[in-house]
């Protein structure tokens, strides 16, 4: 009988252990801790969701993301990815978002980066933390990590900003060239929470950026065009009134001390002595302002901080760096590239912090991937992923300015010999654009149409004999003259396959005055030659025997920058009347040698994922 009553009693034992585990089982795995406030040094708070691994009992560390965006976890999906590895995850709504209280304009400056400092050691001094904080997030949300990073918080354990934005390098200009895509972006964070109907609703904001550009609107107006609250995103100007964002920026184009205030300077990197994981894509828009960051830490921080930083660049845009998919703007993406990010993320932290091994996929400091062999390769350095030695493709066009694509110029290993120049024609009074509306809605990386354009001129090179591999950032240096102060260029570089299809490499854009810095404003002066130096993407492709290369060069008149009038007067206050025709000479000659310049893989790396 007693025997019986004790198998009885065990049998009830293993029951309810077991519906004890199922019930841990159940339910989402983390308990939310919504709308948090916590209180900034200077008596500010800001709005915190905090998200814990359910039955949380010992300390642990936490995941932060400081954001513009959403803090309820729902737009990147990845809580619970870090909740299960024992995480907690803390978003944090910056300044003037949700209920956080202050102003946005802070969010551009040092102020962010005093909010991250006070975030983290808040975080740190919280029952259930463990005392080490990462950061994490990409675009805007690597932004505040390296802001954060440079207040230097002593509980900050490790940083992995992704396609992090530059304000005041990558936006809101492109080498000086005003970018009308602030002005959606505004849209999107208008007011205090996500728009995430406007951003979706690309025929509003596309039509009237469109809408704009054809009725020859000046750029100051275009954030009031789209409906852009003057009220909402705005800063204190010299006078000390208030003035919308998009306006004070443009008021300041080309002053470095205005534009980089805020930036990372040496000795903040420096003092930086924790791991670092940087993410960006050969298609990314914000890859100038990732790669700025990147090399101001290494060039500035110390040996031991420099090896533990690890830097991933793959064929990715914006948002597929922060998650990989099998196709990038009509780009069939290899398997071996696809690979997860949260998991990579999650790995490396758990590293960073001692809780695990280094990812297998790190390998080396450098991680890229060759297209074309389909493979990763591995550097100490970026520089290393490069040979050193270059291809030097020379501009030639022996019967004068190619008038088509079918009729272009040529790109040859050897320079020219005497031969005029190719014209460019900039009419800032034509509208290029509306006549390609229908294509450039659709264009994407296999795009070709653009070398199609009036005032386009193109440029060929031989079929190549055999495979080449080049790793790095391709150049165009052209040799110009004209006959205006100032104008716009744009060029975009094509490998053409054996079959007539296209792939972009690159394209980039220059403003004639911002030549040699986009702080730094040099008008042209009559009978002047001048070098005007395009830099691409750093990317790594292998280009095929039997491919050639397709460099177009053409005005930039579109309505995704502010438009040049060519007259060197104020950026952005140019009016219509006052349009200048530019005449633009392409030199081409022995004296003058505009040529394009590859960048030669490195003949040996070190490979994985073949």
């Amino acid at each position: 009988m007693v025997r019986w009553v004790l198998k009885v009693l065990i049998a009830v034992a293993v029951l309810l252990a077991a519906a004890l585990a199922g019930a841990e089982e159940v339910g989402p795995g983390y308990d939310i801790e919504m709308s948090r406030m916590i209180s900034m040094r200077d008596g500010v708070q800001l709005e915190a969701w905090i998200f814990k691994p359910s039955h949380l009992k010992a300390k642990a560390p936490a995941v932060l993301t400081l954001t513009q965006y959403d803090i309820d976890g729902g737009r990147r999906g990845n809580v619970a990815a870090y909740t299960r590895r024992g995480y907690v995850f803390v978003q944090v709504y910056v300044r003037g978002r949700g209920r956080s209280g202050g102003v946005k304009s802070d969010n551009l400056g040092l102020q962010v980066g005093r909010d991250g400092y006070d975030v983290v050691e808040w975080i740190a001094a919280q029952p259930w933390s463990d005392g080490h904080v990462v950061m994490f997030g990409g675009s805007f949300v690597g932004m505040t990590q390296w802001r954060t990073a440079a207040q230097h918080p002593p509980h900050l354990a490790a940083i992995a900003p992704y396609v992090p934005i530059y304000p005041g390098w990558d936006v809101p200009n492109t080498n000086g060239i005003p970018q009308a895509w602030s002005a959606v972006i505004l849209g999107y964070t208008s007011g205090r929470s996500l728009n995430s109907g406007f951003i979706a609703n690309r025929s509003y904001w596309a039509g009237k950026m469109l809408e704009q550009y054809a009725a020859q609107g000046l750029f100051r107006e275009l954030d009031d065009a789209l409906g852009i609250a003057q009220d909402d995103w705005w800063m204190t100007d010299e006078r000390g009134q208030k003035l919308s964002f998009m306006k004070m920026w443009l008021d300041h184009v080309g002053d470095e001390a205005f534009n980089l205030a805020a930036e990372p300077k040496a000795q903040d990197y420096a003092r930086m002595d924790f791991p670092v994981l940087t993410a960006t894509g050969y298609f990314d828009d914000d890859q100038p302002g990732a790669l700025r960051y990147y090399r101001g830490h290494v060039n500035h921080a110390s040996a031991a901080a420099v090896s533990q930083h690890y830097l991933v660049i793959g064929p990715w845009d914006h948002g597929g760096t922060q998650k990989p998919t099998k196709q990038i703007e009509g780009l069939a993406i290899p398997d071996a590239a696809v690979i997860d990010m949260d998991a990579l993320h999650a790995d490396w932290y758990d590293w960073a912090l001692g809780r695990g091994s280094k990812p297998a996929f790190l390998h080396d400091r450098v991680a890229y991937f060759m297209m074309g062999a389909d493979q990763w390769r591995y550097a100490k350095t970026l520089e290393a992923a490069s040979s050193g030695k270059i291809l030097n493709l020379f501009l030639s066009a022996r019967e004068g300015t190619p008038t088509d694509v079918f009729h272009s110029g040529s790109l040859s290993e050897s320079p020219s010999g005497q031969e005029p120049p190719a014209i460019v024609v900039d009419d800032p009074h034509e509208l290029p654009e509306l006549e390609v509306a229908k294509y450039a809605e659709n264009e994407d990386l296999k795009s070709q149409f653009r070398g199609f354009q009036k005032r386009a001129i193109s440029f060929h090179s031989e079929a190549f004999q055999r495979d080449i591999e080049i790793a790095g950032q391709m150049r165009l240096q052209l040799l110009v003259e004209a006959d205006a102060p100032d104008f716009d260029l744009w060029a975009q570089v094509l490998m053409v396959l054996p079959d007539g299809s296209t792939v972009r490499l690159g394209e980039d854009i220059r403003r004639a005055r911002f030549r040699n810095s986009p702080f730094k404003q040099e008008l042209l002066k009559p009978d002047q030659i001048v070098e005007l130096p395009f830099e691409f993407y750093w990317m790594a492709r292998r280009i095929p025997a039997g491919a050639r290369l397709r460099l177009t060069i053409a005005p930039l008149n579109s309505p995704n920058f502010q438009k040049n009038y060519n007259t060197g007067g104020r950026i952005g206050y140019e009016k219509p009347e006052d349009m200048r025709i530019a005449h633009i000479k392409v030199l081409h000659d022995a004296e003058h040698a505009s040529q394009l310049i590859l960048p030669l893989a490195a003949s040996v790396p070190r490979t994985t994922g073949q």
